[in-house]
């Protein structure tokens, strides 16, 4: 399970250095996919490859499920690191989740987000309300 939030820079090169800990966990091969929130995600290989079946079981015909296949799989990529830990993020991705210069790297379970810090900062101002993080987790069953 990924977890923890880690502030990196992007160099010149465009290159991220992804936390030791979270790379050892990725395993063999690994994946960074534009996501739902203005935001990059990356996953295991094992983890993309499921999603990637179950995306192309879909219904082709269907107009949403094109337009999913193409947000998912035209702006995914292979993760390649180097002997530092580095990958380069893609310009197109760069450009998507509006990352320059900076990103915060956030274990979130099953998968690591990448955030604009600008972006993330306002996505967080929500739990700046009392209370407003059990309101909501109390929307789902999280009995143990």
């Amino acid at each position: 399970m990924f977890t923890g939030t880690y502030d990196h820079n992007i160099d010149e090169k465009n290159r991220i250095t992804f936390p030791v800990r979270l790379r050892e966990q990725l395993g063999e091969g690994a994946f960074i996919v534009s996501w739902f929130d203005d935001n990059l995600v990356v996953m295991t290989a094992d983890r993309y490859n499921a999603l990637a079946e179950k995306v192309n079981s879909l219904n082709f015909g269907d107009p949403d499920v094109r337009k999913l296949k193409r947000f998912l799989f035209g702006n995914a990529t292979e993760i390649e690191f180097d002997k530092s830990g580095r990958f380069i993020i893609p310009q197109n991705l760069r450009e998507f989740a509006h990352l320059e210069g900076e990103a915060t790297v956030i274990g979130s379970g099953e998968k690591i987000e990448i955030w604009s810090p600008v972006l993330l900062k306002t996505q967080n101002e929500s739990f700046k309300v009392p209370n407003a993080a059990a309101e909501l987790a109390r929307k789902f069953d999280l009995s143990l």
